[in-house]
């Protein structure tokens, strides 16, 4: 079965906009048999808008697209337990941190401990920016042992094999991972813990290469790499 962990819809930079209709289409010509999604559109529309997009991918996809809830701090100061949020089944909590999570804050770690009361798992964005880098989520990474944990990307690598080592319930996605880094955590001995993960339809902001030709090149690589399509 082909699992994709991280997929997209809705609102990008440069006003792009990935609608539910085309992913859920993108998604069935490439044979994603399951894919995870949480909505871009998320703090920069009213939530009613973004509620939409998930409801309406679900559908198009009969049920293969699984939402992550994307979750700002304005989310949490709105709803302290984010219930007003949790409006359907979610199966995991998406956080960025150019958003102004503080990679040991109390809003994060309220956040966490949200995800850790509903046993979902959260999909942390790393980044080469000093805020979001793999390296200062090392602390609540350690303290929410019992909470899986997805770094997002594996930025920078040096750092996501070191918390990977030191803490079994973190994991990393495949998402925009140049192919010397998954080989880098394949020979740290990590590989079952790499998920594919492809960010579509994102590179379609960054790269000419047709969008779906490019995840097809991805899929290939991580295939013959041996990254783990289930979780």
């Amino acid at each position: 079965m082909l699992i994709d962990y991280h997929v997209h819809v809705g609102f990008f930079n440069g006003g792009l906009y990935f609608s539910p209709e085309e992913i859920a289409r993108d998604m069935k010509a490439l044979k994603v048999e399951r894919y995870y999604f949480s909505s871009t559109s998320t703090g920069s529309v009213p939530f009613n808008f973004v509620r939409r997009e998930i409801e309406e991918l679900v559908n198009f996809s009969d049920g293969n697209a699984k939402p992550f809830l994307w979750v700002s701090p304005g989310m949490l100061q709105h709803s302290k337990n984010l219930k007003g949020y949790f409006f359907r089944e979610f199966y995991g909590i998406k956080l960025h941190g150019l958003q102004g999570w503080q990679p040991y804050g109390k809003e994060i770690r309220r956040a966490f401990s949200i995800a850790r009361d509903k046993n979902l798992p959260v999909l942390l964005h790393t980044g080469e920016h000093e805020i979001c880098r793999a390296g200062v989520y090392r602390k609540i990474c350690c303290e929410f042992h019992d909470v899986k944990i997805i770094l997002a990307h594996g930025r920078p690598i040096s750092e996501t094999v070191e918390i990977m080592k030191e803490c079994p319930n973190v994991y990393t996605d495949t998402a925009f991972m140049p192919k010397i880094n998954i080989k880098i955590i394949k020979n740290a001995g990590l590989i079952q813990r790499i998920l594919f993960g492809s960010d579509f339809p994102v590179m379609q902001y960054f790269f000419k290469t047709p969008r779906r030709q490019y995840y097809r090149k991805r899929l290939k690589i991580c295939e013959e790499l041996g990254v783990i399509k289930h979780f």
